[in-house]
């Protein structure tokens, strides 16, 4: 690579903690600065990603948070592992996990797009052409793999009539809107009627 700095899409803290220990170990990033950036992290270590270097090449190891939410300065290079870690409801289970997922051909355009980047630059996929072509072309709305206890609520808080008939974009599989009922007569919050 030429000179600028890198980011690097993972799903994500753990597997940036093990990134960032095995490039700091070796012996061709020993120059470098390894940044990683996530949730958990403080907002000084957070902050230190906006500070570019005028000696060393900075590393960013980020999750999807990078795509569309930051724009870092310095970076030249973009390296997408084509993957991030995915909110998704398990009605049966009645728990909401964090599912390590394929991105959509949509998040994988924003990547090598300009995210993270103030100008043009290079984004190398780890993954195949034909790969990149079989993955879904959009992102799953959040309404539709979320728990729909909250919005439904909040719907009657702004009485805005049956939830399963609203005018939704991309509208919730009805189990999903019976299983946000039904957890919200578990806890009291909404009558029968």
């Amino acid at each position: 690579l030429g000179s600028g700095d890198i980011l690097v899409f993972l799903p994500g803290e753990r597997e940036i903690r093990e990134a960032a220990d095995a490039l700091r170990k070796s012996p061709l990033r020993r120059h470098d600065e390894i940044l990683p950036l996530f949730a958990r992290l403080s907002n000084a270590e957070q902050h230190k990603i906006f500070h570019p270097s005028d000696t060393k090449r900075r590393i960013v190891l980020a999750t999807n948070v990078a795509e569309t939410s930051l724009t870092v300065p310095g970076i030249k290079y973009v390296i997408d592992t084509g993957l991030a870690r995915v909110k998704r409801y398990s009605a049966r289970a009645k728990v909401e996990q964090l599912h390590v997922e394929k991105i959509s051909q949509a998040a994988a355009r924003q990547r090598a797009g300009r995210c993270g980047r103030v100008s043009a630059g290079v984004c190398i996929r780890l993954y195949s052409e034909e790969d990149f072509e079989q993955r879904s072309a959009f992102t799953d709305p959040e309404i539709i793999r979320s728990n729909l206890a909250a919005v439904i609520l909040r719907m009657a808080a702004l009485n805005l009539g049956d939830v399963a008939a609203f005018p939704f974009l991309e509208a919730p599989d009805q189990r999903y809107i019976n299983d946000g009922f039904q957890v919200l007569l578990e806890l009291g919050a909404v009558e029968e009627t």
